[in-house]
Formats: structure tokens, sequence, C-alpha cells
């Protein structure tokens, strides 16, 4: 079975609030950067109604045109002229309100992205390595001590050992008075102890 958490409950609950704050600020700031992005590009609305405004001169110029066309002797050269001009005088419209609309969608997509990597990088920058190394201690603890095939008396005295040249004298001493004491009278339960709760086992 794997774990995701250490036993013991001090440090198990720390992890549990780094994990859930993670998820909230994650969630927090990708809501933020959909609401920027649905905001600014309802602006977009504008380049859509330039464009628009030009695609109707066009289809003005064609249904003139078509109009026009019935006169006699001049019809046929009136209506393309007629379709032609209005043609010419619709493009800018279509052409700017495409850019426009182009334009808008291409700086909410990066004022989105932006806002949330500027927030939420930083923060992951710093938690993702922390949990990883930690769920790799605590697994690698647990596959290690947990299958040892050997007796208790003796993990104890391995655990102790380890304890003594690994961890710092304040966390030695938060376990034991005279540690070195303990490892020296074969007192090994409290130095085990603290080896174990370093790497959040019980």
């Amino acid at each position: 079975m794997l774990k995701f958490y250490s036993e013991i409950p001090t440090a198990r609950l720390r992890e549990l609030v780094a994990d859930l704050s993670t998820w909230a600020w994650v969630a927090f700031w990708t809501v933020v950067g959909v609401r920027i992005y649905e905001t600014i590009s309802a602006f977009a609305e504008a380049g859509r109604i330039l464009r628009g405004g030009g695609q109707n001169i066009e289809s003005a110029g064609a249904e003139l045109g078509d109009a026009l066309s019935g006169l006699p002797l001049v019809g046929a050269g009136v209506d393309d002229v007629t379709t032609r001009t209005f043609a010419t005088a619709g493009e800018p419209f279509i052409f700017v309100g495409s850019e426009l609309e182009a334009l808008l969608f291409l700086i909410a997509r990066l004022l989105a992205i932006l806002v949330v990597a500027v927030m939420v990088l930083p923060w992951l920058y710093r938690y993702v390595p922390w949990r990883a190394a930690r769920l790799a201690t605590v697994r690698a603890a647990h596959r290690a001590v947990r299958r040892a095939d050997v007796s208790e008396p003796a993990m104890q005295r391995f655990l102790a050992q380890r304890a003594l040249f690994r961890l710092p004298y304040d966390e030695l001493l938060d376990h034991s008075s005279d540690p070195f004491g303990d490892f020296a009278s074969g007192r090994y339960e409290r130095l085990a102890k603290a080896e174990l709760a370093s790497v959040g086992l019980r």
C-alpha cells in the first residue's frame, strides 16, 4: 500500500494543510485567470461589430448592384461598379474588425496566463520539491523499516545508531535528555523513536 502521508499526527497535519492550501491556491488563481480572460475577451465584441458592419456594407452593395442590373443599357456596368465600390468600402472594416478581435483574444489569453503563472509558479516551485522529497522519504523509510527481516531489538539499535549519526542535537534532545548515555547503556527506544519521527513514521 502506497503511503501519501506521515504517520506522525503533527507531520501528517502539516502535509495535509500544505496539500489543501496548494489546491485551493491553484484553483483560486485559475478561476481568476478564467475571469480575466472572459472580461477582456468580451471587448472583442467591438471587433465583431466592426467586421459585421463591413460585411453589411458589402451585402448592401451586392443587393444594390442586383437592383440596378435591371436598368436598360447601363444596368450590367452599374451592377459591377456598385458591387466593387461597396466591397472596397467594406474591406477596411472587415480587416480592422477581424484584427481587433484577434488582438483582444490574444491579450486576454496572455494576461490570464501571466497572472496565473506569476501567482502559482513561485508557490509550486517551493511546494512541489518539498512535497516530493517528503513523500519519497516516507515511502522509502516505510519500505526499509517495516519490511526489514531483523528482530525488534536489532532494528531499534540500527535506528538509534542512525539517529545519533544523522540528527541534529536539538532534535535528539527533544526525545532524550542524554542521547549518548542512552545509546551507551543500550536504551535504544527513545533514539529509535527520534529517527522514525524524523522520517514521518511511528
